[in-house]
């Protein structure tokens, strides 16, 4: 059951504003204001400090992401894409659903860029903020339907 009063809704909450706000602006400009990006983070570590251990597990494996896991280069293209994968770290609980979260950032991810490059014939860099958004939805669908101690 969803409490809509409780603090964890009110940051669940505040961060699908700012996933969907960030979305809308990678897609118009493809980058992030970085000053905008560490507030979120800065934020979220604040009130969700209890979640700071799957923050610091999210930023290693974004920088791994960064580093480059494709043949033809790095599968984040930006250091933005490195936060919002912090921010959604820091709303995981459970060691379960950390290992969720990777799988669906690995799986919408590919998904995601197949179909910019082959269906809608994208060239370049890609606005992959988008697939953060989904991601988050679909481990907040988990957590409603499956309980959240996955």
């Amino acid at each position: 059951m969803i409490e809509f009063t409780s603090s964890k809704f009110l940051v669940e909450a505040f961060l699908l504003l700012c996933l969907i706000l960030l979305s809308a602006i990678d897609i118009k400009k493809r980058s992030l204001p970085s000053p905008l990006t560490t507030s979120i983070i800065f934020v979220l570590a604040l009130v969700n400090f209890q979640n700071i251990t799957f923050g610091i597990l999210s930023a290693i494996f974004g920088w791994l992401m960064m580093e480059g896991i494709t043949e033809d280069g790095a599968f984040y293209s930006g250091l933005a894409d490195l936060k919002v994968t912090i921010m959604l770290g820091l709303t995981i609980h459970a060691l379960g659903m950390f290992m969720i979260m990777v799988v669906l950032i690995l799986v919408y991810g590919v998904v995601y860029k197949a179909l910019m490059v082959s269906v809608f014939k994208q060239k370049g860099e890609t606005a992959f903020i988008p697939t953060f958004l989904f991601v988050f939805i679909t481990l907040k669908l988990i957590e409603v339907y499956n309980g959240v101690w996955i």
